[in-house]
């Protein structure tokens, strides 16, 4: 439990240093053409192509995991994107091996933040636009934990609902830590 506490703050690492590249504003970078469809849709393409390109994989939005993730953007903010109460920014899912786990967590508005971040359609874009600038910036923060994380990653998700004119999201990523203690 105590290295999947580990590579979950990795996750978590690389998911602040992401937030924070979105939050910014400005246009230019080489990031990829907007995708067509709603915000939602646009975000949760946007983050997996990220995390794709930081653990240098192929995963697939898994449906499962990815209803998940939207289960607990639901549960855990209000109509105005405000944490409820009571709710946190990481949960992890209950599993029958140890080794096994399942976090999601809500992309946060900043380092150590309990506010999680709202992209307006605007920032979205812009976001967008910077990709390759954020990959860059998130390999270079969290550095070798990637592989780590790579090799222990058996299934990922992003989840994204629309709250007012703002979209937020959730990563959900299964671990099997076993792989990593050989």
């Amino acid at each position: 439990m105590k290295m999947f506490k580990r590579f979950a703050a990795a996750l978590l690492a690389g998911v602040m240093v992401l937030a924070m590249l979105t939050a910014c504003g400005g246009a230019g970078g080489s990031g990829s053409p907007i995708a067509p469809g709603s915000d939602v849709e646009k975000a949760e393409a946007f983050y997996m192509d990220v995390y794709n390109a930081m653990l240098e994989a192929e995963y697939q939005n898994d449906t499962t995991l990815k209803a998940e993730a939207k289960k607990v953007l639901e549960d855990s903010l209000d109509d105005n994107g405000a944490l409820k109460s009571g709710k946190k920014m990481t949960v992890t899912l209950e599993s029958d091996n140890a080794f096994v786990q399942t976090a999601i967590t809500i992309v946060p508005a900043d380092a150590n933040s309990s506010t999680p971040l709202g992209l307006t359609s605007e920032q979205l874009t812009q976001a967008m636009a910077q990709k390759d600038k954020a990959i860059a910036e998130v390999k270079g923060q969290v550095g070798n934990s990637m592989a780590t994380l790579k090799k222990c990653t058996k299934k990922m998700a992003v989840g994204a609902v629309k709250k007012g004119d703002k979209t937020y999201v959730a990563i959900a990523m299964t671990m099997d830590l076993s792989s990593v203690m050989q």
